[in-house]
């Protein structure tokens, strides 16, 4: 039996989330190969959709207790403490209760374009956001660790919306309100996985700006870190002003390169 629709028609029909049953059951029996396969391609998409919507909605379990009293969380994300250049950069991100960022996880086993398109869609959905920045500076002066902890803070108290409940990725943030601290938060709640995505697009934007000011060090695709051709250009040319200089690889170069001259 062959339905009314073209191939072409019921292509546009099928790319749509909201196909009728009778259009379905219509399809179903059309014999034509091109719509057999059509059809299949949607029951695809829409088990994978299921599987997507199924997975959200189990990180949301720790904001949903909160969501449910009206209550705001915020969770809290770090990007940076393993480079040798650079700061480190935390986001607090405030969520509703009605968001649909099905596909937010850890940043790091996202792809730079769908960062990027899920970093819109956070911006778009959050209540509220914030981004804090702890220099190479405070790193050195305050440790790692700490300047991190301190950085969150920042994230925090710069929030328009002061959150009733915290959500952080393995550290405690140095603020007067109750906080979960979560080991790998970023795959386990939803809001600490946009804060790390936020926190991500909006350091490596950084990285890339610095890239332009220190050519050699190619900080536009290893983003600080200490990669073959970072060494060889700290070797090189010695160290930047955003270089951390309590980093045991950075340490030994006590020259610093003119800014905005390429040596090469």
């Amino acid at each position: 039996m062959k339905s009314k629709y073209t191939i072409a028609e019921a292509k546009d029909i099928l790319k749509q989330t909201d196909v009728s049953e009778k259009q379905l059951n219509e399809f179903s029996q059309d014999e034509r190969s091109g719509i057999k396969k059509l059809l299949e391609q949607y029951y695809k998409r829409q088990l994978k959709q299921k599987a997507l919507i199924e997975k959200f909605h189990k990180k949301e379990f720790l904001e949903k207790p909160f969501w449910d009293h009206g209550l705001a969380v915020a969770g809290v994300d770090e990007v940076g403490r393993g480079p040798l250049a650079g700061p480190v950069v935390t986001a607090a991100v405030i969520l509703p209760a009605d968001n649909t960022l099905y596909e937010v996880d850890d940043s790091k086993k996202l792809s730079i374009a769908k960062r990027n398109e899920l970093y819109k869609l956070i911006c778009a959905q959050a209540i509220d956001i914030s981004v804090a920045v702890g220099s190479p500076q405070l790193i050195d002066q305050e440790n790692i660790y700490h300047a991190t902890e301190l950085t969150m803070g920042d994230s925090i108290n710069k929030l328009y919306l002061k959150p009733d409940h915290i959500l952080v990725d393995a550290m405690t943030i140095p603020v007067d309100i109750p906080q979960t601290k979560l080991i790998k938060g970023d795959s386990k709640s939803l809001s600490i996985g946009a804060a790390s995505i936020v926190a991500k697009v909006s350091r490596d934007k950084l990285m890339t700006m610095y890239s332009k000011i220190y050519p050699e060090f190619g900080f536009e695709n290893n983003d600080g870190y200490g990669t073959k051709q970072h060494l060889k250009a700290l070797d090189e040319f010695g160290r930047t002003k955003i270089h951390r200089l309590s980093f045991s690889p950075v340490r030994k170069f006590l020259n610093y390169i003119k800014i905005g001259t390429s040596l090469s």
